[in-house]
């Protein structure tokens, strides 16, 4: 690639040349004239050539500088995915991904970093971010250790609660052993739902319960009949090593996996941080740069302009023809690096369009070289923009474009006092259809999840997109309690006529879905906006009471 700049570098710097050799044919003409005139053309020649210096050096080094700053930014987008990708990983395998993306980026910044001037700097940046994704990789892994650890507890719950239901049954039952085992049912049920729960006060309060009915069922098990009572004790044991141990105990697990998460969480917003921090130093100077360049392209406008004045004036009596030489000039060459130098400045700040100067020589090629480079910018922008707010697998919104538009539909609907409606979907029984089709086969079903709902979506106002795993989002503007009702049930009879397989699912032969909705609406002259919070309790509703149906926060209904 270098090689081939060189080659068109040199190329340019002959064409120069042949341009100076006219200027110089011009000038020997002239010097029989009067050796004012042979004054004038060293002068004249002496400021092109410092034109011309300028240009090589804009040419050299200020735009391969330009296009190395543009591709440090997309690298450090590329890396900013690549550590969300590794905050949200839930497996060993999902984490060893995000790890290789992530040391592909780095390896590529610390290519770039060797061919900036300002290697010292970016290299520094580079070790802090190194050292923070690192901190972040070791908490992540922590964070599956553990969720690894906990489903084996969960595990060995349901494996106690089915030796005891054995025990029950092949035992005579008594009054006292039902009493015992609807309390150790009980604590079994309270122990199973530490995993869903989401608040250190929480689990510590259920922590607290369990100690008293652990009290109650030994109590119980003193009641029981002898041949009974050694195997119930065994099992109180059991149990409470299992969830109430103090190191490994399902309630000490669950306490270490919040804490960790928080400091995931918090660890990956540094990370970010960090790195947009550093993306946005990287687009800081490069503006300096191109305001540098366009600053030398003004100057050496201005000088040559200047020249061309003086020239005038000491020589307008004996030069005439040389007269006609410094308009040639003005409009040649100085009144068209004026209209380029307006034009790039136009186009740098947005205000201009195509940048196209007349004529078949270096200052159209320069031109163009502004105008593709400017349209190369603008495409990768785009493109990073179209990339950060659109979902890699579904092709819809992913959850960070959901959230802008969500945020300018809570204004519009304010602003225009009209109803607006959030839809929160969920796949039902995704995991089981994940282990039992394969991941690939998850994929295809999310597209497919993703196709159908956005064809029960026929305005282009109403918003779809991906909120996360198999999780999708609707934003339905201007859309009454009533209107969200019927999109929710075109949605469960589009599942429904789609009959997509699901064999393994707990409602139905086929994939389903669960649907919360939140509407705003007006009341008593205010407007009550919807949110993703209430949406998300409705949809919790929902999967609680049987899964395949939709449920409304406002009133509680459901199908």
């Amino acid at each position: 690639m270098n090689s081939q700049q060189g080659r068109q570098t040199a190329s340019k710097r002959l064409k120069f040349r042949g341009l100076y050799s006219l200027s110089g044919i011009i000038n020997l003409s002239l010097v029989t004239l009067i050796i004012a005139v042979m004054i004038l053309a060293y002068t004249t020649y002496s400021k092109l050539s410092s034109f011309e210096q300028s240009l090589n050096s804009m040419m050299d080094k200020s735009l391969p500088s330009v296009i190395q700053s543009g591709k440090l930014y997309s690298q450090m987008n590329l890396l900013l995915s690549g550590t969300e990708q590794l905050s949200m990983a839930n497996s060993e395998a999902m984490r060893r991904i995000a790890t290789n993306a992530i040391t592909r980026q780095l390896q590529g910044l610390h290519k770039l970093s060797l061919e900036n001037e300002q290697t010292y700097h970016i290299t520094s940046q580079l070790s802090s971010v190194e050292r923070e994704l690192d901190e972040l990789n070791g908490l992540v892994e922590q964070r599956i250790a553990i969720n690894s650890r906990i489903d084996r507890l969960t595990a060995q719950l349901f494996d106690l609660q089915g030796q005891i239901n054995t025990d029950l049954t092949t035992n005579s039952t008594t009054t006292a052993s039902t009493s015992w085992s609807l309390l150790f049912s009980r604590i079994m049920l309270l122990s199973a739902e530490l995993t869903s729960l989401d608040q250190l006060s929480e689990i510590r309060q259920r922590q607290s319960n369990l100690d008293t009915l652990f009290i109650s069922l030994s109590e119980l098990a003193d009641t029981l009949p002898a041949d009974q009572q050694q195997s119930a004790q065994l099992a109180i044991a059991a149990l409470s090593e299992t969830v109430l141990h103090p190191n490994s105990g399902l309630i000490a697990l669950r306490q270490l996996q919040l804490k960790i998460l928080g400091r995931v969480q918090g660890r990956s917003n540094f990370v970010r941080n960090l790195i947009a921090d550093y993306a946005r130093l990287n687009e800081f100077e490069s503006h300096q740069l191109n305001q540098a360049v366009l600053g030398r392209a003004a100057k050496t406008s201005r000088l040559v302009e200047q020249q061309v004045k003086q020239a005038s004036l000491l020589f307008i009596i004996v030069l005439f023809a040389y007269i006609g030489f410094a308009v040639f000039i003005q409009r040649v060459v100085v009144n068209r690096l004026k209209t380029l130098n307006k034009q790039v400045q136009q186009r740098s700040t947005g205000e201009g369009h195509l940048i196209t100067v007349s004529g078949r020589d270096e200052i159209t090629e320069l031109a163009q070289s502004f105008e593709r480079f400017a349209t190369t910018i603008e495409l990768q922008k785009n493109t990073l923009e179209e990339m950060s707010l659109r979902d890699a697998l579904t092709g819809i919104a992913n959850r960070r474009a959901f959230d802008d538009y969500y945020s300018q539909a809570l204004n519009v609907a304010n602003r225009q006092r009209w109803p607006l409606t959030v839809l929160l979907i969920d796949v039902d029984y995704f995991k089981q259809y994940n282990d039992n089709y394969g991941h690939s086969q998850g994929d295809i079903c999310l597209k497919q999840v993703a196709s159908l709902v956005k064809q029960q979506m026929p305005r282009k106002t109403d918003i779809l997109a991906r909120y996360g795993g198999e999780e999708f989002a609707v934003l339905l503007p201007d859309t009454n309690e009533q209107g969200a009702i019927t999109v929710a049930r075109n949605i469960l009879d589009a599942f429904k006529n789609a009959q997509i397989p699901h064999d393994f699912s707990g409602v139905a032969d086929h994939v389903t879905v669960s649907i919360g909705i939140s509407v705003g609406q007006q009341q008593d002259g205010r407007i009550t906006l919807p949110s993703v919070e209430a949406a998300d309790k409705a949809l919790y509703k929902a999967k609680r009471t049987g899964r395949n149906r939709w449920v409304n926060d406002a009133d509680d209904d459901e199908q």
